[in-house]
């Protein structure tokens, strides 16, 4: 379809040219009937020469672009010259098509054949009226100027002409190609979107429906254990169980609905991540500790979704592959970051090792993604810690003069 188009926009150019050969094709045929000087067969027989030369041009051009010097165009310019000096042997009126014939030159061939085929036909012009006499050699000096000046008249402004065309119909195929890039750019950004979109959702169901689920398959083994030997802490299990499954819905919801997570709704961050840790200690047994460094301010929504992700998947990680007794969580507020340090002291790892899972690049494009820093640091042994520092400006508290003096002022949640 493209090229289709790209076809139909140098047809455009060649339509007019097209317009302009028949009208002058047309003119050149009526002048010479109404001048049947030498005799009326004749000059019907020049004028059917001329009028016959549009339909051989139209063959040429009719597909549209034509390169400079190829055959079919070589072929038409020697089948024109031909054909004219005939038509201008049998009526003198015939010389008018030179007003067709030069442009048309110039557009099928590049400058310099153009220019001698400009030549030749205005020459053989003069030698073919000689010779049957329609020059006497007393006015041979005046034609051969104003043949001249007839052959620097056809170059140049045919020259111009034609190059004003080739260089529009240039134009129409940039346009056309800068037309199929802009769709091929499109497409290319829709499918990166589409891509980082899926990147994105896999990341939020790896932070949130598989360590979900993770966490009730550890609880059901927990819970075969229990049914006989401890029937209370199989319920409490069980309790939990229940309650990650919904958390779990919830979340499925809500990746749904691309809302924002659901355990940030109504409830600050220090207090969502606690929860987190205090969960994460009586599903796994490990002792677990949370502590906030500074004083706890709003941020933006992006930071606290990025900080209860990273400490889900952090602690995920602890239970699948740490085997550690203890872990210590800590939130701090810096003037314009906000700063999660997650430390155990398991087994540890090799950080040059190659490694498998989705864990860690996913917590450090995260991290990316919202302008932050991530860093891990681990030794085998001797345990892991990762920490994340996210980029929180403080917010400055609305001016409380501000506010209408008709009505008290509501209590803020730091007030209250």
């Amino acid at each position: 379809m493209q090229q289709q188009r790209s076809t139909d926009s140098e047809f455009l150019e060649f339509r007019a040219w097209l317009v302009y050969s028949a009208a002058a094709t047309v003119a050149t045929v009526v002048i010479i009937l109404a001048n049947p000087y030498t005799g009326l067969v004749k000059s019907i027989a020049s004028a059917a020469i001329v009028l016959a030369l549009l339909p051989l041009f139209w063959s040429v051009v009719r597909r549209g672009s034509v390169p400079d010097d190829s055959p079919r165009s070589i072929v038409y310019c020697l089948v024109a010259t031909a054909a004219y000096l005939v038509a201008l042997s049998l009526s003198d009126w015939a010389n008018v098509a030179l007003f067709v014939l030069s442009p048309q030159f110039f557009l099928l061939l590049s400058f310099y054949p153009a220019a001698i085929a400009i030549v030749l036909v205005n020459a053989g012009g003069v030698v073919v009226r000689w010779a049957i006499g329609d020059i006497p050699p007393v006015s041979i000096v005046d034609v051969s100027g104003m043949t001249l000046l007839l052959i620097a008249f056809s170059i140049f402004f045919g020259h111009r002409v034609a190059a004003v065309s080739k260089q529009s119909a240039e134009r129409g195929r940039l346009i056309d190609r800068l037309r199929q890039q802009q769709n091929e750019i499109a497409q290319l950004s829709e499918q990166q979107g589409a891509a980082a979109e899926r990147e994105r959702i896999a990341r939020e169901m790896h932070d949130t429906l598989a360590q979900g689920f993770t966490s009730i398959v550890t609880l059901g083994h927990a819970v075969q254990g229990e049914l006989d030997a401890d029937p209370a802490a199989a319920r409490r299990h069980v309790e939990l169980m229940t309650e990650t499954a919904q958390e779990n819905l919830q979340e499925s919801r809500r990746i749904i609905a691309a809302m924002t997570p659901g355990r940030l709704n109504g409830s600050p961050l220090p207090e969502v991540l606690e929860r987190v840790v205090a969960r994460f200690a009586e599903e796994s047994g490990v002792s677990a500790g949370f502590v906030v460094d500074g004083r706890a301010r709003p941020a933006p929504p992006a930071v606290d979704v990025v900080a209860l992700r990273l400490l889900q998947e952090s602690l995920s990680n602890v239970r699948k592959h740490a085997a550690a007794r203890t872990v210590d969580v800590e939130l701090a507020y810096l003037p314009d970051a906000v700063r999660l340090r997650v430390t155990d002291d398991g087994r540890g790892f090799d950080r040059d090792a190659p490694r498998g899972g989705y864990g860690l690049d996913g917590m450090a494009a995260r991290v990316r993604e919202a302008g932050g820093r991530f860093t891990v640091e681990s030794t085998p042994g001797l345990g892991t810690g990762i920490t994340a520092e996210l980029p929180a400006p403080a917010v400055t508290a609305p001016d409380p003069a501000a506010s209408a003096p008709t009505a008290p002022s509501a209590p803020t949640e730091e007030s209250a």
